[in-house]
């Protein structure tokens, strides 16, 4: 009696064991399957993409339409072209409109004209957000916004000038101030990358693209005076340690002036 309740424990324990497999099994075929695309993906807006097609027992392949992002239609009639007799082409660049591309055409198939359909998006950056890469962008974005925040607290904390006595008067050099304008232009780099971050998630998820238009505007600004900060920064940076020298030499001849410095 006892051995036929075992045998029975480890007969449903093993039907259990195969449900199980066979649930990770589908779940992991589902996800194999949804990241199939049959369209050109992604491509950046404004730019060309390449419609491409491939047929073996194909002697022509012809593009008839293309439906936009905003539901209008073009039709057209267009032989694509090819080289090779297999892979056939078309190179589309009026990508201006943001969103999803629909192109339909048809191809003699073994001799009899058969249609067919792809999709292609534009996106202002070329990169098509998924959902995983939406939660990457997502907690990416937290943590730089944390970080900002730690670093300007951090910054108030720092002194921002020389050590001075009661009267004012300058005491010494504290050259720890100048770690308040590194942290300032790392502030400044966190900065762009939360606009870069936001825009992404803006044009992802928002129907209304003029709140990530002004962001990736702003980004774009933002990003392109860089350069001219970061010259200003290493001038500015060079004459204040050049006038903090020659503070510390007064300071050394036992002179100790007053001001802001």
């Amino acid at each position: 009696m006892e051995k036929h309740k075992k045998n029975a424990l480890r007969e449903r324990q093993g039907k259990e064991i195969f449900i199980f497999l066979i649930f990770i099994s589908m779940v992991f075929m589902l996800n194999f399957v949804s990241g199939q695309s049959s369209g050109w993906g992604t491509v950046k807006q404004g730019t060309c993409i390449n419609l491409i097609q491939t047929c073996s027992n194909c002697t022509f392949n012809n593009l008839t339409s293309i439906t936009y992002p905003n539901k209008t239609v073009t039709m057209i009639s267009v032989l694509m072209s090819s080289n090779d007799g297999f892979t056939y082409n078309y190179t589309f660049c009026d990508t201006r409109a943001f969103g999803e591309y629909q192109v339909f055409g048809y191809g003699d198939v073994d001799g009899i004209n058969t249609n067919w359909g792809a999709d292609f998006k534009t996106t202002s950056t070329g990169v098509d957000l998924t959902p995983s890469s939406s939660i990457v962008y997502f907690l990416l974005f937290i943590i730089i916004f944390f970080v900002f925040f730690i670093i300007l607290f951090f910054i108030n904390k720092l002194p921002s000038s020389n050590n001075k006595d009661e009267e004012g008067r300058i005491l010494s050099v504290n050259y720890l101030k100048y770690l308040r304008p590194a942290l300032w232009f790392v502030e400044w780099m966190l900065f762009i990358a939360i606009l870069y971050l936001s825009s992404n998630l803006a044009f992802a998820y928002l129907g209304e693209q003029l709140f990530a238009n002004v962001l990736f505007v702003l980004f774009k600004i933002t990003f392109g005076i860089t350069p001219l900060i970061v010259i200003l920064w290493f001038v500015w940076m060079f004459i204040k340690i050049f006038h903090d020298k020659q503070l510390q030499k007064m300071l050394n001849r036992g002179i100790f002036p007053q001001g802001k410095l």
